[in-house]
């Protein structure tokens, strides 16, 4: 008797049953797919790490080096426990030319360093997608898959390096893994060689680079390791980079896409529960009366709860395979960088148990709200359903007519608004709802326009100008420097430029024990940066540092601080604390020059004068300064360093964009029915007294549309009042160096086009269902 009454249901609501079963599968594909993004990112990230072996801590250094010193501090280090030199080649991008099928091209403007190796023999290995460990014969080349994203290179390719009037042709035979560099914010990027090919090259290509990489027991001890080997005056005029931070700016992309999915699917899953309440309670309005019929025929409570519940459980089961089984075949979409990234590698079994206990608990708590929901028959008598044919609302609240203040607003509008004014609580799931979605849409959205605004730069610690230029460490660090002063000062193209000397002092964490500080000086030094707290120095005696130092230090705005340098002590006073996601977060700023200090690098930020073109001139001035230091406008740097952030978080925000839509269309056709249901003699009183159907539908479109406006305007002020906080909360706990983020608002799609579309839907929704109000016949209304 249940299935023949649970399937005649599904029958005679085709519609309605459809569309909650549409929302389960919504809700549960989505948290489902969340579950499946986490443990794949994490369990390939792991198995890539397990082969690959990337270094604790890896010390880059151009120009030659004393590998005895190194090989007996590195013994003498009890933590240590291997340790390797590797040597690289650098290789600058307009010296390699690529040649496909159809065209050629070089690597001028790519703003990462470029360095050709050879194989490890067993640790940081650069790998296949299949996690093997790559061979290269005489000629062959390995390409790393972030060239191969920037600029779609395929198997096959032909390579051609370019060095002292020489040429060498290589044919691309692989694309490799680089468990350490494979990130843009890493800023560098290795290329395989044959070991014979490397050999031949080295010594007579570009510049040499090395790698000082070390192993410990336990990976946290990198931090105390790099201090020891900094102060010891060992190599280090290159990048030092942790195991923490490599394993984070690898996964950096990934991280965004889950946070996302995840704050999505926690809103679409509540909002879920909304739409099976509503849905419940538009069935049992509608058959309110064969509700009464069974208690008046002595079915129990139980056994009416049942009959529906059955429904439900059914719906639920149903979708959350569905949802399941969607998820498991859309999730190559989501997981597509992962498995370019960290190798292709099937879902584990432990992914798929994950996600079924997701699945699973969906439909628990889908159940134990339907639950809960159907106690409402038991405040149903038979007489309330049978006789006065009341359902669950039986209290009324009464309008005050208010017709004869109608003077300039037509009775329609008047009488549609102020229902809803009186009645705000009937009405309030579709402005919640389209609150929601306008969160749900809002938030991923202003993250991706914040990663592409231009103002994100002073996130990265540098000022907003139109070009920057960074002069790369080495043994020509001084000559290149002054190339490049040479230039500037004789361009009269410029408005104004600041110039940067990057030093390396230290001072004292809160443990009293020394640590290494890198400190930005210069005039114009911390200016414009974001400042958790305080504000730039303001003169020799005063240092802004970043947020993860202050945390090292435990130190706030106003403290003073010692920096030592040369056996000589400087006391400064912390000026502010700002952001600062490069160098792994652990860098200050002053105007105080350090003269007695040697620089590890050189940088300028430059203005043009106005209606100047600066991709000409960058690329002018790369040309007369010549291969050795990255020239290129502020946005290209920015674009090249979170593009595939950015590439991802876009994909993203348009299916969020779909869902928010859906949502919205159909919960407006779920209420709207349920009102409906619920509005039927009032519907016959209109009908008599004389309003046409026309009238009636548009005080209902224009009920529709007023509660719709108040939710799109309540969306955008909890966008605004919570999307910087959510956003911010994540960065910090992920350990960037950010702490707050000011989100860039794109106006025009905030308060215009997403309420135009949002609000467009909802009334087109509405006016598909108000089509069955010409069906009404007033006399059986009445007689109902």
């Amino acid at each position: 008797m249940n299935w023949l009454i649970i399937k005649n249901d599904f029958k005679r609501n085709k519609v309605i049953n459809l569309a909650l079963l549409l929302f389960i599968i919504f809700s549960a594909s989505l948290a489902v797919l969340s579950v499946i993004v986490a443990m794949q990112t994490f369990t390939s990230i792991s198995a890539l790490y397990e082969k690959a072996q990337p270094p604790h801590f890896l010390q880059m250094h151009k120009g030659e080096i004393n590998e005895e010193e190194i090989n007996q501090f590195m013994s003498n280090y009890e933590a240590v426990t291997y340790w390797q030199t590797v040597a690289m080649i650098n290789i600058h991008g307009e010296n390699l030319t690529v040649k496909g099928n159809e065209e050629a091209y070089n690597l001028s403007d790519s703003r990462l360093g470029i360095g050709f190796v050879k194989q490890n023999e067993s640790k940081d290995l650069l790998l296949n997608n299949k996690h093997e460990k790559v061979i290269l014969n005489k000629g062959e080349i390995g390409i790393p898959v972030l060239l191969k994203e920037i600029y779609d290179m395929k198997i096959g390719d032909d390579v051609i390096l370019n060095y002292n009037n020489n040429q060498e042709k290589f044919i691309i035979k692989e694309f490799i893994l680089d468990s350490q560099m494979n990130s843009p914010m890493v800023s560098s990027t290795r290329i395989l060689l044959s070991n014979e090919d490397f050999d031949i090259l080295k010594d007579k290509a570009g510049e040499n680079e090395y790698l000082v990489e070390a192993y410990f027991s336990n990976p946290k001890d990198a931090k105390d390791f790099q201090t020891s080997y900094e102060n010891q005056g060992l190599p280090q005029s290159g990048q030092a980079v942790t195991y923490a931070m490599i394993f984070l700016l690898s996964a950096l992309t990934d991280i965004t896409t889950l946070f996302v999915l995840l704050l999505v699917s926690m809103i679409l899953i509540i909002v879920s529960f909304i739409c099976i309440k509503f849905t419940i309670m538009a069935a049992l309005e509608e058959e309110i009366g064969e509700i009464g019929t069974m208690k008046a025929i002595g079915l129990s409570f139980d056994d009416i709860s049942d009959i529906y519940l059955n429904k439900y459980k059914i719906l639920a089961m149903f979708g959350v395979i569905i949802g399941y089984i969607l998820a498991l075949s859309t999730s190559g979409i989501f997981t597509n960088h992962i498995s370019t990234t960290f190798g292709n590698m099937s879902i584990l079994p432990i992914t798929i148990i994950s996600s079924l206990f997701v699945g699973l608990i969906i439909f628990l708590l889908i159940n134990y709200y339907c639950k809960r929901v159907l106690k409402k028959i038991k405040k149903i008598t038979v007489v309330d359903a049978l006789v006065r044919g009341k359902g669950f609302d039986k209290e009324k609240s009464y309008i005050k007519d208010g017709l004869y203040k109608s003077k300039k607003l037509a009775v329609n509008s008047l009488m549609a608004i102020r229902e809803v004014f009186y009645k705000f609580k009937n009405w309030i799931i579709v402005c919640t709802v389209v609150s929601v979605a306008v969160l749900m849409i809002m938030i991923p959205f202003n993250l991706m326009n914040t990663f592409e605004a231009p103002e994100f730069i002073t996130y990265m610690g540098s000022s907003r100008e139109d070009i920057l230029i960074q002069v790369e460490n080495g043994e020509q660090l001084e000559t290149n420097y002054k190339k490049v002063m040479q230039l500037l000062e004789s361009d009269n193209t410029i408005e104004s430029y600041y110039e940067y000397k990057r030093v390396r002092i230290q001072t004292t964490n809160s443990a009293g024990e020394l640590m290494n500080i890198h400190v930005d000086s210069g005039y114009n030094s911390g200016n414009d940066l974001k400042y958790i707290s305080g504000n730039s120095p303001d003169g020799e005696n005063e240092i802004a540092i970043s947020y993860l130092n202050a945390n090292e230090m435990e130190k706030s705005t106003g403290d003073k601080i010692l920096l030592f340098y040369n056996e000589k002590e400087k006391e400064v006073v912390i000026s502010g604390i700002y952001q600062d996601v490069t160098s792994g977060g652990y860098t200050a700023k002053s105007k105080y020059d350090f003269s007695e200090v040697a620089s590890e690098n050189y940088s300028f930020s430059v203005n043009l004068k106005d209606n100047i073109e600066i991709l000409k001139v960058a690329d002018y001035w790369t040309e007369i300064i010549g291969p050795g230091e990255t020239i290129g406008p502020m946005e290209e740097f920015l674009n090249q360093t979170l593009g595939g952030v950015v590439n991802q978080l876009r994909n993203i925000v348009f299916i969020i964009i779909l869902l928010g839509s859906c949502l919205v269309m159909l919960i407006t056709f779920l209420f709207l029915k349920l009102r409906l249901a619920k509005d039927l003699s009032e519907i016959a009183i209109l009908k008599a007294i004389g309003f046409s159907e026309r009238d009636i539908k548009k005080q209902y479109l224009i009920k529709t549309g007023y509660i719709s406006a108040i939710g799109v305007l309540v969306g955008i002020i909890l966008t605004n009042a919570l999307g910087e906080k959510v956003i911010s909360l994540a960065l910090s706990i992920s350990g960037l160096g950010v702490k707050h983020v000011e989100l860039t608002i794109n106006s025009l799609v905030q308060y215009i086009m997403l309420p135009s579309l949002l609000l467009s839907l909802i009334l087109l929704t509405a006016y598909i269902v108000l089509r069955d109000v010409k069906k009404y016949n007033i006399i059986s209304i009445i007689n109902e």
